[in-house]
């Protein structure tokens, strides 16, 4: 009698117990596209891909090659905003967030004007990809910007750009604030035109009132939020001030 025959019959048995495991978690698990037992269970979507919990799927970019975003009803909801259906299909909330309010590459595109959409689709400011109309035609591009700003951004009183206006050179201001300010110009003056180097804002400005003025119009002109301005405008003065919060910088110093 071979000695070895138990150990193999032993050995066999597991794996085909595996097999079969796997293929029940595989048949049965809701998020597995071979969910083939049971029926959508309360707060699950099934799609091609998978069965996705929380998160209807349409609003993930990663999920847009299993059903069509342009302006139709999915699987019996509700038809997406056509400029919101275009902003996923383009894959803008890569950068700028599922609700369009900004992420850590991209600024906050909500309540945007339509020609600064438009500039900054067309000619694609640093970091972003230009989208020529063969890319994007025209109606499209008017479909997104209409979406975008039609998006509700906080009100700013005029007290909080006051505020701002008043603000000068602080050096007690903390370099976690400071490097805040310097995230939010990248994001936010990159995001249509080069970003100014630490040498164009130490000459740009005769004083701290105008480099202050700037934000101002900032706030005034776009979509930038009171937080992020007071951040950008405490990095300006710094700047101006000789205190770069990437090089040494210590407050009171």
């Amino acid at each position: 009698m071979d000695r070895f025959l138990v150990p193999r019959l032993g050995f066999a048995l597991v794996i085909g117990l595996a097999s079969v495991l796997i293929g029940v978690i595989v048949l049965r698990s809701p998020d597995t596209h071979g969910n083939l037992w049971e029926a959508p269970r309360p707060g699950y979507v099934r799609t091609d891909i998978a069965m996705l919990a929380g998160e209807d799927p349409r609003e993930a970019p990663q999920t847009r090659s299993a059903f069509t975003l342009a302006g139709v009803s999915w699987r019996g909801g509700p038809p997406l905003d056509p400029g919101r259906a275009i902003y996923l299909r383009e894959g803008c909330a890569t950068c700028h967030g599922l609700d369009a309010r900004g992420a850590e590459v991209g600024p906050s595109l909500a309540g945007s004007p339509p020609e600064i959409v438009t500039r900054m689709v067309r000619d694609g400011p640093k970091g972003m990809p230009a989208y020529a109309e063969a890319q994007l035609s025209a109606a499209d591009l008017a479909k997104l910007a209409d979406y975008l700003q039609g998006l509700k951004i906080a009100s700013k009183s005029s007290e909080e750009v006051a505020a701002i206006q008043r603000l000068i050179y602080d050096p007690s201001v903390s370099r976690d604030e400071l490097l805040k300010g310097k995230a939010a110009l990248r994001r936010s003056c990159g995001a249509c035109h080069t970003q100014p180097t630490n040498e164009e804002i130490l000459h740009a400005f005769r004083n701290d009132a105008e480099a202050a003025r700037l934000v101002v119009e900032m706030v005034q002109d776009t979509n930038l939020s009171i937080e992020d301005a007071k951040a950008i405008a405490h990095y300006m003065l710094a700047i101006r001030n000789g205190a770069d919060p990437v090089k040494g910088y210590e407050p009171g110093h």
